[in-house]
């Protein structure tokens, strides 16, 4: 857990912490591409303002929203859930955007982002489960997502692909895991 000495705060983020958050997310991609969707390259050019449908601010039953874990004014960690719009859909929400910069790995702050974010979940009207994707290769964060109560549930194979030159292809598996509410 993070020490007395440098408490870390752990809330949503605001609009106007965007910008905090879109710094963090683009050093992710940059130091862990095998476990982000999302490409640093794509996703450089994108204004922080472009983020702001994550926040969850117009979801009236709850269940989308970004958090950050914060020691004093810097953003040393974040993550995401989103539920989806369509009705049939809306009883599970999916864990994303999981980072805590290397600099303040090992303290706790990656335990106490994913239980605020379960907690948060708890809280909103008709969510039954949260499910996330993890890289195979990531015991880490395999075992801290176990710690939390998600069960794993199957493995998608080459579900990430990096391409880093001609004839340098590598893939990554990705395991699949959900915690009933």
């Amino acid at each position: 857990m993070a020490g007395p000495e440098t408490p870390v705060r752990i809330a949503r983020l605001a609009p106007a912490e965007l910008s905090a958050y879109k710094a963090l997310r683009d050093e992710g991609l940059r130091l862990h591409p095998d476990a982000f969707d999302a490409d640093v390259e794509s996703e450089k050019a994108r204004p922080p303002e472009s983020y702001i449908g994550r926040l969850g601010l117009n979801d009236t039953l709850g269940g989308s929203f970004l958090l950050g874990a914060w020691e004093g004014r810097q953003l040393v960690g974040m993550i995401g859930l989103e539920r989806p719009s369509q009705h049939k859909l809306r009883h599970s929400a999916e864990l994303n955007s999981m980072m805590v910069h290397p600099q303040h790995s090992g303290k706790g702050i990656g335990q106490l982002l994913v239980g605020q974010a379960v907690s948060e979940a708890r809280q909103a009207i008709g969510l039954e489960q949260i499910y996330l994707r993890v890289s195979t290769s990531s015991n880490s964060a395999i075992r801290l997502y176990e710690r939390a109560g998600f069960q794993p549930c199957g493995v998608v194979p080459h579900a990430i692909k990096l391409v880093e030159g001609p004839g340098q292809v590598r893939y990554f598996d990705k395991l699949a895991m959900v915690l009933i509410l």
